[in-house]
């Protein structure tokens, strides 16, 4: 996998900001300020087993979690770290078994701030930038690069499902891509060989039964079963694995997405590319069916009058202004 960046994201009520250790997917919570190298000596067991959890599985090759200091708080550990690399800081929590690591919480003493709808929490953001800034197309692409495995990747299919399924007319505007390479004739993900495995079936999917790639997906965001899935949306089993068995076909469909990603500095799952330019839905108010649609639709030169129908969320999708 091309080196990851060191993603910025939001989180919900009372929580730090959210950042990804390089290409992984555990989300760790900043800390405000420099966190003190007080209390990294002799650390408990289940931090140690965390420690060499994360940098044995969660950061990129290159790069390295360090410990810095632990705090127990609430019959849990508070671990900080820093990352070799970009020298950021971070907290992640620890149970006292070492078994479970997560990135935030919610404080039961304070009350949550305001969200922004009731059916996207923690996913708006104050626009910074107008649609009327986006670069005009007389057909207009959008393309989301993602992992399958990624649940901010899953999430931004999630949102564009709701935009093809109630405005059919934009579903030729709207390209799901994929992230990772090819190293010795074998396709890489950023989470391993099974989300490598499935991101060569999406886009074996979309190349070559293309009619019911949203039905699969539809399908995979909720119940995460391929075989299942590929039954409900009434694929042909045969094309779609000879199409993932011929190099000359998934490896070769793969490789065009990977190249594209490189050409336009993607590492995160997920991000969009509007009319061949990178653009960030967070800039136009937040990863949701609407604001996108609408980033798509400005992005016409002449707007088509599909774009005055009001995406109705259907779905809650998990998480916030997060990357993998």
């Amino acid at each position: 996998m091309t080196n990851a960046r060191l993603m910025t994201a939001g989180a919900g009520p009372k929580r730090s900001p959210l950042w990804l250790i390089g290409a992984g997917l555990l989300v760790i919570c900043l800390v405000a300020g420099t966190i003190s190298m007080t209390g990294a000596k002799n650390p408990p067991e289940a931090v140690q087993t965390a420690m060499s959890y994360i940098n044995s599985n969660l950061v990129e090759s290159g790069n390295n979690a360090t410990l810095v200091n632990v705090t127990e708080e609430s019959g849990i550990y508070r671990v900080g770290v820093v990352l070799s690399r970009t020298q950021k800081s971070g907290t992640v929590f620890v149970t006292k078994d070492g078994k479970y690591i997560f990135p935030s919480y919610y404080d039961t003493t304070s009350q949550p701030e305001a969200r922004a709808s009731a059916t996207s929490p923690g996913m708006t953001t104050t626009p910074t930038k107008n649609f009327t800034d986006i670069k005009k197309q007389d057909a207009p692409g959008l393309q989301a690069f993602v992992v399958s495995s990624c649940p901010f990747g899953v999430q931004m299919q999630g949102v564009l499902l709701d935009i093809v399924t109630q405005v059919p007319a934009l579903k030729k505007n709207i390209k799901v891509r994929y992230l990772g390479e090819i190293t010795n004739g074998t396709a890489q993900s950023m989470h391993g060989p099974k989300e490598a495995e499935e991101n060569i079936r999406q886009i074996c999917i979309r190349e070559e039964q293309g009619d019911k790639y949203w039905d699969y997906v539809s399908c995979f965001i909720g119940s995460g079963s391929a075989e299942a899935c590929v039954k409900s949306a009434g694929l042909s089993n045969e094309t779609l694995n000879s199409c993932i068995s011929d190099r000359s076909r998934g490896l070769h469909y793969a490789e065009k997405d990977f190249a594209l990603a490189s050409a336009f500095d993607i590492h995160g799952s997920p991000e969009l590319v509007l009319n061949n330019e990178a653009v960030s839905e967070f800039d136009f108010g937040g990863r949701t069916p609407e604001v996108i649609k609408s980033m798509l639709c400005a992005g016409f030169t002449g707007k088509p009058a599909d774009c005055s129908i009001i995406i109705n969320t259907t779905r809650r999708t998990a998480g916030s202004q997060g990357h993998c």
